[in-house]
């Protein structure tokens, strides 16, 4: 544990020199932890996101080089550095920073080189792939990647990711009209898993599709192999790069929109849905450099790969998702070394076995996907960004204006319709409130100045943090889940990390009162308690609202705060009492703490009724507390079946286990 000491005070108050490169969170598992956390998921997501890099991209690479006329010694360098560089600046960047941050080279931009290997020498198309990464690392050290971030809405790329995931769930489909009982065996394989809760956690549902998938391929005879493989080391080739005026007018924007609106933004949109924090300063200029080295071997420009990110982060605890990324890193160091080979071994692999391995690996991608992108906010743009999106699926009506994909179109179109619809919810996203400073309930935003938490005060609506959010608790706690499901609420990005929050014997502690959990924002923000946290976050994200404005509506939100975390505190007190030996446990005073758990159920359902919102017309504080609440009863004391005894409750905790951010909280606790 950190101590305050008189020199960290100090260091926080100096005024620092910008620094525009991300630093990583410095409570970062060493390499003993990451050793004993190791699951078989994160080898099953490795294997399953290798699978889709080294199949469809590299047929696409193949199938464009050879109607570019490249020549078998460009193809093979181009997979030999696409990989081995890929597999190395994804294993680099995970271990530092302890996130799945995993690159390759952009598929959308091998779709626009196609067109260009046709009417420029090989030279020239090199030339604009380097011109393209030097353009990035200027926008990498310059911070405006991460600046065009900052205001582009959340729900508007994330509908952009639904409308290009879409894609694998149609194809997934398509799995059964081309192999039904590959698609068929893997499907039954993944239901029967994903319903069969205490083996899922060790055999994946993934894992078992893939392999029952694989034994019916093997059986049926699906496995093409054409020849006999020979192990051959790959060569790779530099290309001069040629700098001519055309093919950069040509080339260099459609491929900086590729990178950075396509594969980047929605990268870095997933891992931060999936509760990271990635660094779009350091990967922009990652990309920018490796685009140098990419293009000096004949490849094109670097990326941080959607897809792959998407699977790497779909499953287990996210703390531990880098290692998944650690074995995506190493298959593809390999399979590039190996490209002659392995090329030929991953092309014989029936299409449909990818398709419904692929698809039902991002089935929870793409539940993500809507629910962050079609929930209360920006919802005219999100579904225009959706519909122009999907065109891609369809040839005749493709959107692809001046070479550039329908993906970029959508995002841009979204955003305008946004603009021009939904001034409010954009206004909200960059300056915290409307001109006339009313939030969208009508009130006033300077009436939540009285809530903010210790040592910080807005100066002006919505005031995001300088630094990363990370929240640390060491196992479930409902006082967490209500500080989680505020953070997706406001839609802040925040890092969980599952760990104790104090340590005995420490003197001076960011946590004296050992409470979960503790919160740090940026290096010189910490605090401990749950309410205090969540009137910080509503201090500095006021846009929603969580606390009406009204006294006595405050009050009452404060009366259901009170009544559930009592709850909660007897009913993490009866998990601990009936962890000892038997013959340790005192049953007068389990019945007392049982009874009371019951009152507190009773006045609960008495001050509810039959109201949709625990206080007013909205969703504030009290939902989210009565939520975590009861969601913690049925992960502690599920033999108590509050639900028959209170069916006023039962209906209520059902609704509002749909809303948005609850949802996604409780399900990746379920997970």
């Amino acid at each position: 544990m950190r101590r305050h000491n008189h020199d960290s005070v100090t260091k926080v108050n100096k005024p620092a020199v910008p620094f525009v490169f991300e630093r990583p969170d410095t409570n970062l598992p060493d390499a003993g932890q990451t050793l004993l956390e190791f699951r078989l998921h994160h080898l099953v997501n490795a294997i399953v996101a290798f699978l889709f890099a080294s199949t469809g991209p590299v047929a696409l690479i193949l199938t464009i080089g050879i109607a570019g006329g490249l020549r078998t010694e460009n193809l093979s360098s181009w997979i030999f550095i696409g990989f081995v560089a890929g597999g190395g600046i994804t294993l680099a960047m995970s271990w530092f920073y302890k996130q799945p941050l995993a690159f390759a080279w952009t598929i959308s931009g091998t779709a626009i080189a196609g067109p260009a290997l046709l009417k420029y020498d090989f030279g020239e198309v090199v030339g604009a792939y380097m011109v393209t990464g030097a353009i990035m690392m200027i926008l990498g050290v310059s911070g405006g990647f991460k600046a065009l971030m900052r205001v582009t809405p959340q729900p508007i790329v994330m509908a952009m990711v639904a409308g290009v995931f879409l894609k694998f769930g149609i194809l997934a489909i398509d799995a059964f009209d081309k192999e039904l009982r590959i698609a068929g065996a893997a499907t039954i394989a993944f239901i029967v898993f994903s319903f069969w809760k205490p083996v899922a956690r060790i055999l994946p549902p993934v894992l078992m599709a893939l392999i029952a998938a694989s034994y019916m391929a093997v059986a049926d005879g699906q496995f093409k192999l054409d020849g006999n493989l020979s192990l051959q080391i790959a060569n790779p080739k530099f290309i001069e790069p040629i700098f001519s005026r055309a093919p950069l007018l040509d080339l260099v924007l459609p491929l900086l929109v590729s990178v950075l609106a396509l594969q980047n933004a929605q990268g870095i949109t997933i891992l931060r849905v999936a509760g990271h924090n990635p660094p779009p300063n350091t990967s922009t200029f990652i990309c920018g450099a490796g685009s140098l080295l990419f293009g000096a071997y004949g490849s094109v420009n670097t990326c941080m790969t959607g897809p792959v990110n998407a699977i790497l982060s779909s499953s287990g605890e996210p703390r531990f998702h880098f290692i998944a990324a650690y074995i995506w890193a190493a298959l593809a160091i390999a399979f590039g070394l190996l490209s002659p080979a392995v090329t030929e071994l991953a092309l014989s692999v029936p299409e449909a076995f990818i398709y419904i391995i692929g698809g039902l690996a991002m089935l929870p991608v793409l539940q993500q996907a809507f629910t962050t992108g079609f929930g209360d906010r920006f919802a005219i743009g999100a579904t225009v960004t959706f519909v122009v999106t999907v065109t891609d699926l369809i040839p005749d009506v493709n959107v692809n204006l001046l070479g550039i994909g329908a993906p970029f179109w959508g995002l841009v179109i979204g955003t305008a319709a946004s603009l021009l619809f939904e001034r409010l919810d954009y206004k909200d996203l960059v300056f915290g409130s409307g001109r006339d400073g009313t939030a969208k309930n009508g009130g006033k935003l300077g009436e939540h100045k009285a809530l903010a938490g210790p040592g910080h005060t807005p100066a002006d609506g919505n005031k995001l943090p300088d630094g990363p959010i990370t929240v640390i608790s060491p196992s479930p706690s409902p006082y967490t889940y209500r500080v989680l499901i505020a953070l997706k609420e406001k839609c802040l990005a925040y890092q969980l990390v599952e760990d104790m929050t104090w340590r005995t014997g420490q003197g001076v502690s960011e946590n004296p009162l050992s409470r979960n959990p503790l919160v740090k924002v940026g290096k010189s923000i910490t605090l401990y308690d749950t309410r205090i946290i969540l009137d910080y976050l509503e201090t500095i994200c006021p846009v929603p609202p969580l606390m009406p404005i009204g006294s006595s509506e405050v009050f009452e939100v404060k009366t259901w705060e009170a009544l559930t975390e009592g709850v909660s505190g007897i009913v993490i007190d009866l998990h601990i009492e009936r962890i000892r030996f038997s013959s340790l446990q005192g049953k007068e005073w389990t019945n007392e703490k049982h009874t009371r758990v019951l009152d507190g159920l009773a006045t609960a359902a008495d001050m509810l009724g039959n109201r949709p919102n625990t206080v007013g017309d909205g969703f504030t504080r009290g939902d989210i507390a009565l939520a975590a609440m009861l969601d913690h009863l049925d992960l502690q004391l599920p033999g108590l079946d509050w639900r028959a005894a209170y069916p006023n409750l039962a209906s209520w905790f059902a609704e509002i286990s749909k809303h948005p951010a609850v949802a996604v909280v409780l399900k990746n606790r379920q997970r």
